[in-house]
């Protein structure tokens, strides 16, 4: 299991926050649609007219869904049509099987804020609306990702009278990210951090993300600084909190990569002593039988993997736990 699925609620929920703050940028929204969206429809969206929902396109229901974001957009030879996204940040660890009929709640209490909002009357059509789902579980998700697969068998007639609802799955450990064409997407560049389980695999994904950060036209302080948050909230749900700096920046990637080396030495160097630990006291078990607690506490309080080495040699000439000399 990974590191980052034992973590408290609060460190899952900073990372929930900072995926929002991330997807609440039209930079940020633009770049997983080029990048993920790969159908040939998609080309003929106007990314310059991409805007956030306001509340007042929203029900009750819907606000108090912090983790939501709707955005908008046209197309470029229908002016007049607005596209709507309904980008579901669903980061929870294990997939939801009827998330197909969440989406299609969420989709109608959408379709009837629209309609208020926009006084729809008798003729008019409504906007295409394209749900989302952004995965970043461990576990495969394998829900269906349209209504249809919910039902059992069913009369073709009685069929097509059903509602259907079917969402894009963003799979964010099972998404191709070497395509060459990602190469200089900032959102895909921060999907490969969050891959990352090792302090020494970072230093490519993070530099990076510095560079395309730093490229011309691309220096908004604001998007650097939510881009630093989500690499934050990344490394404290994945590595201990005493090497991330609360203070976290892109700047800092070379140093945050050879703290986590240390970390990463010092856990291979804690994992050989349990390891040699456990097969020390399961070899005096065979050899002397039952070990007093007293015994397995000194063999406890061995933190040396040499010292145990030379106490698992003891333990070939030993006749007794005493000829161990333990102390």
């Amino acid at each position: 299991m990974k590191p980052r699925d034992r973590q408290p609620r609060d460190r899952k929920a900073e990372h929930d926050r900072s995926y929002k703050r991330l997807f609440s940028h039209p930079a940020a929204v633009e770049e997983l649609l080029r990048g993920f969206l790969r159908e040939e429809w998609t080309a003929g969206l106007d990314f310059s007219t991409l805007e956030r929902v306001g509340g007042s396109f929203v029900s009750d229901n819907l606000r108090e869904r912090h983790n939501d974001l709707i955005w908008r957009l046209r197309f470029r030879d229908r002016e007049e049509e607005w596209f709507y996204l309904y980008v579901l940040l669903e980061l929870q660890s294990t997939p939801y099987h009827f998330m197909a009929v969440r989406l299609l709640s969420y989709v109608s209490l959408l379709f009837e804020g629209i309609i208020r909002q926009e006084k729809l009357k008798s003729g008019d059509p409504l906007p295409a609306v394209l749900p989302i789902v952004l995965y970043n579980g461990r576990r495969e998700w394998r829900a269906p990702q349209d209504l249809a697969s919910l039902y059992p068998p069913l009369p073709p007639d009685l069929r097509r009278r059903l509602p259907d609802l079917s969402y894009l799955l963003l799979d964010e450990n099972r998404l191709d990210l070497e395509r060459p064409e990602l190469a200089a997407n900032r959102v895909a560049a921060l999907f490969r951090i969050e891959k990352c389980e090792d302090g020494g695999e970072l230093s490519e994904p993070m530099n990076r993300l510095t560079e395309l950060l730093a490229q011309e036209g691309k220096g908004d302080p604001e998007l650097r600084r939510t881009f630093s948050i989500w690499v934050r909230s990344v490394l404290r749900r994945t590595f201990p909190e005493d090497i991330i700096s609360s203070t976290v920046d892109l700047e800092e990637a070379s140093m945050l990569e050879e703290n986590m080396r240390i970390w990463a030495q010092k856990v291979r160097k804690e994992g050989e002593v349990k390891a040699l630990r456990e097969v020390l006291l399961s070899q005096m078990s065979l050899r002397f039988g039952r070990i007093p607690r007293q015994v397995r506490d000194k063999i406890g309080k061995v933190s040396s993997a040499p010292e145990l080495r030379k106490l698992a040699q003891r333990l070939i000439t030993a006749d007794s736990l005493q000829d161990m000399r333990l102390g």
